[in-house]
Formats: structure tokens, C-alpha cells, sequence
């Protein structure tokens, strides 16, 4: 097996300065990691229509206190 000389070496792409390649399972990673955040963002919205992280209004609280009625009776 011979050694590449050195002459060669600037001509020959190496791992170094290759560039990066952007293949369909690139895309659909990217795809995918907007997909996550754009999911995070609306449930965000979603949680801050209905009062905010522990807040419980609406008609959930209702069912609630006709749980616990029902419980104590």
C-alpha cells in the first residue's frame, strides 16, 4: 500500500472541509423539530387561555365540586 502524497491532499475532499450534506433524513429532522416546538407553543396557549399552570376554571371546576359533594355524602 503506497502513501498518498501530499501533493494530492488540497485536490481530495477529507472529512475536514466537506461540506455538510442536506439529505431528506436532515429535512425530516428539522421538520420534525419544528413540528415539536410549534406543539409546545399552542399547548402553551392553550394552558395560559384556561388561567395559567394550576389554575382550574371553566366547567372542569364543576364536575369537581359534584365529585367531592358526592364523596361526602
Amino acid at each position: 500500500m503506497s502513501q498518498p502524497s501530499l501533493e494530492s491532499a488540497s485536490v481530495v475532499p477529507s472529512i475536514i472541509n466537506k461540506k455538510p450534506v442536506l439529505d431528506v433524513y436532515t429535512v425530516m429532522l428539522i421538520v420534525a423539530l419544528v413540528s415539536l416546538l410549534m406543539g409546545c407553543l399552542f399547548l402553551y396557549l392553550e394552558i395560559k387561555e384556561y388561567g395559567g399552570f394550576g389554575a382550574i376554571k371553566g366547567p372542569v371546576a364543576m364536575i369537581g365540586n359534584s365529585i367531592r359533594t358526592a364523596l361526602l355524602c
